[in-house]
């Protein structure tokens, strides 16, 4: 029996390497419209600079297609955007004006408000889309968090080495039901 899906979540890293954007955009529509097709309506990110602003936007510009769909922000801290360049705060300022909700999970940052948001992002959705390529990182524990959970996870941006690397180590065994692969 396939999963039921009505959410998802995203996580990836900051640094987006600029060759890449690009297919991470067109990934991100593609996987996007194929998860909307399937029933999902609700989007979580943690609203980071990255791939998590690359999500949230087109999340936002599918709103216009399809009106029915909702992003929600779960920050880690009220200050998260603090110490960014003006260029990215600005981009958060208007995810934060154009989300349907936005929730703060703590005050001030902390060692672990990072992973506190994280861990909350793969508890309110039924599968994650992301962006790993670092294995040492929050994404690479969030990935893991949702596998252990049982959770469909898509990653994106990968090329077919790393795409079977990245199965090897964390393919959820619900994701065998998905084919979301982007056809070249």
């Amino acid at each position: 029996m396939l999963p039921i899906l009505k959410s998802c979540c995203f996580s990836g890293h900051r640094a987006l390497p600029p060759e890449l954007v690009s297919t991470l955009k067109l990934e991100l529509d593609v996987t996007l419209r194929r998860l909307i097709a399937d029933g999902v309506s609700d989007f979580y990110c943690g609203a980071a600079r990255g791939f998590d602003t690359l999500a949230a936007s087109a999340v936002l510009s599918l709103k216009k297609t399809y009106p029915f769909i909702r992003l929600h922000l779960l920050l880690p801290c009220r200050n998260q955007s603090d110490f960014w360049c003006e260029e990215d705060r600005a981009a958060f300022r208007a995810l934060l004006h154009d989300a349907d909700t936005v929730t703060c999970l703590q005050e001030y940052y902390t060692k672990n408000c990072m992973y506190a948001r994280n861990k909350a992002l793969v508890a309110a959705a039924d599968c994650l889309v992301c962006f790993l390529k670092e294995e040492k990182s929050g994404t690479a524990y969030t990935v893991a968090l949702a596998v252990k959970q049982n959770k469909p996870v898509l990653p994106l941006g990968l090329s077919d080495g790393e795409q079977t690397a990245f199965e090897e180590k964390f393919l959820s065994p619900q994701l065998a039901f998905f084919d979301y692969t982007i056809d070249a």
